[in-house]
This record gives C-alpha cells, structure tokens and sequence, in this order.
C-alpha cells in the first residue's frame, strides 16, 4: 500500500471520529437543556397551600372583608376552575358554602345580581315561594305563611352576614367537591370566591340547569347540600331538621316525603363527618326547630343542611383549619350513602 493511500484511509478515520465526537456532545447538550426546562416549568407553576380559615374576625357587617376576599381567590387559583363538567354519572350534587361577602361591603348593583330584592323594610329576600311555585316568590302572602317567632316572610340581607365562616365552609366545599367526583358524581356551586353574597333565592337556582334562567327550566340536581358552621356557645357538628308542610312545587313532584328525604340526607352525612373526623357530635346530631329557613322553603329538590362545628369554639375551629380534607371526604361519602339509599 502507497504512503499516498495510508494517509487518505487516516484522514477519513480521522473525519469519523470527529463526527462521533461532535454527535455526542450535542447529545448531552439536548439533554441538558430538556432538564433546564422541566425545572423552569416546576418552579413556575409550584403548588399553592390551602388558605386557613381563622383570618377574619371582625364583627358581621363591619366592612373589614379584605382578608377573606384574599383568601378566596388565593383557594380559586387552586382550585379546578370549572362548576359542571365532570363526567360523573352517579347525579348531580348542589353545593352551597354559604355566606360569602359582607353586605356592607356590596354596592345596590351587587346585591341586584345577587338576587336580593329591595322593599320597604330594605335590602333582602322572602322566605317563601308562592304555594306551587319554584319561580314566584310569596311577597308576605299566597304562602303557609310559617316563620320564626317575631319575624315574618321577609328576611333582612344584613342577617346573612358572618365573620369566619365563608373561608371555613368554601374550604369544606371545596374538598367536597374533589371527593365527589373521585366518586362519579356531576357537582355544581353557589360560589367559588368570597367576593359573592348570594340570596338564598339565588343559590337555589343553581338546582337547575341555566342559573340565569331557572324559571323556565325543570330542576336536573339530586341533591342539594348546605354547609355552613356554627357559632353562639356549643361544639361538634349536627344538621338542622326540616318538618311540617311544605308547598313549592318539587322536582320529581312529591312533597309528602320531601322532609324525610332531607332528614335522611342529613343524618347520613352528619353521622360520616361525626365517625371520620376529630369533630364531635353537637347534642344527638340534630337542631330542631329551624324547620322554616329559606333553604328548606324555596329548594325543589332534597337539600341537606349541615352546621359543621362551632367556630367561635377554639378546639372545632382548630379541627375546622386542619382536617377539612376528611371533612370533605366525610361528606361527599355521606351523600354517596344517601344516593344510594335512594335506590335500595
């Protein structure tokens, strides 16, 4: 073999080991940046905690709602932003955290859109629809006319105002809602913020399918659920009782057994949340005589009222911020065990 042919055979080694060399190290180049980002997307979207709920201890209506509108939003961001497009098939579930925005804080347009209406007495909601109506409210006649001792079928906005109880029962929601859908269960809510103060009336509209328009809709919920928490000297968890007659029109048209169902519902979950949480139960589980709040009056649908711990209680309120996750889960299988019953 000629000198000339050694050297043209070594130059193309050469070439080939330089091409092998230079693929390499652009290899490990790509690498390298992928990893870059997959760390730049981690650090830009971190998980956001859980607010807490003892942030807001102002009296009712002294305008000092800052914080828990804060808190709301702060939750909202993490949150799934959707109300109703679950692909769960076991029924849809209403839930309604409650209170929200302090009256005293919202403008006449704010309360307009949230459903209260203005009369002499001011700003506020009747506590009944017309005998067989979903749609028309009683305006303080054409109803069973049942109220509490001293007040009548108007109910003042200011009276649904509360302190620390929005961030409490939007955070129970909230888990609720999670759990429900784990379980196949379609969930819509009243409120996802607590920028929002809606009337009762308005809540319950979102029984049907087009809140905006529930006047020309049939309900599609199966269940409503209240949840709130108390206050006023006690402790532990219960749900208040519905009873007597009730004359709005129902969605699968039976009102004999509508406060049996709402009973049933209750104890189903109040009983979960008493054996699956720290939180104790309030007297036998059960708060009589409450059987004419708007709730029970104006749903077309069975609803649910819970009153879960006492949150001007320093050990419910502790158990409140911590356990919320298993008072959601104790709830959404609460109702899973009222569905069911339905069936059997």
């Amino acid at each position: 073999m000629s000198k000339r042919t050694i050297h043209i055979f070594t130059f193309i080694f050469i070439l080939i080991i330089a091409a092998e060399g230079f693929f390499i190290m652009k290899t490990l180049s790509q690498d390298t940046d992928t990893e870059q980002t997959n760390q730049i997307i981690e650090t830009e979207a971190p998980e956001i905690p859980v607010a807490t709920a003892d942030t807001h201890t102002a009296p009712p209506g002294n305008g000092d709602a800052a914080s828990i509108q804060g808190l709301g939003e702060l939750q909202v961001k993490k949150d799934i932003p959707d109300r109703d497009t679950s692909s769960g098939s076991k029924g849809l579930i209403v839930l309604d955290p409650g209170h929200g925005k302090s009256s005293s804080l919202m403008t006449d347009g704010e309360k307009h859109d949230a459903g209260f209406e203005k009369s002499a007495n001011g700003w506020g909601e009747w506590r009944h629809w017309k005998t067989g109506s979903s749609t028309v409210s009683c305006e303080g006649s054409g109803c069973t006319g049942r109220h509490p001792e001293g007040s009548g079928c108007w109910y003042p906005i200011g009276n649904g105002d509360r302190d620390k109880e929005p961030q409490i029962n939007l955070a129970n929601a909230f888990s609720t809602r999670e759990h429900l859908k784990k379980l196949g269960y379609k969930v819509r809510m009243t409120r996802e913020s607590n920028d929002k103060n809606l009337s009762f009336t308005k809540r319950l509209s979102f029984c049907y399918p087009d809140p905006d328009n529930y006047n020309t809709q049939a309900p599609d919920a199966d269940l409503c659920v209240v949840i709130h928490s108390n206050a006023g000297g006690g402790r532990g968890s219960a749900y208040i009782s519905a009873g007597g007659t009730y004359d709005q029109k129902m969605k699968d048209g039976v009102s004999a057994t509508y406060a049996q169902s709402c009973n049933a519902a209750g104890k189903a979950i109040n009983d979960r949340i008493v054996a699956q949480t720290s939180l104790s139960s309030y007297g036998n589980g059960v708060i009589n005589g409450l059987e004419s709040l708007i709730a029970f009056c104006k749903s077309p649908v069975p609803l649910a009222y819970l009153e879960i711990g006492f949150f001007d209680n320093a050990s419910d309120l502790s158990i409140l911020n911590s356990e919320s996750d298993k008072i959601g889960q104790a709830i959404a299988e609460g109702i899973d065990d009222y569905m069911k019953s339905r069936t059997n």
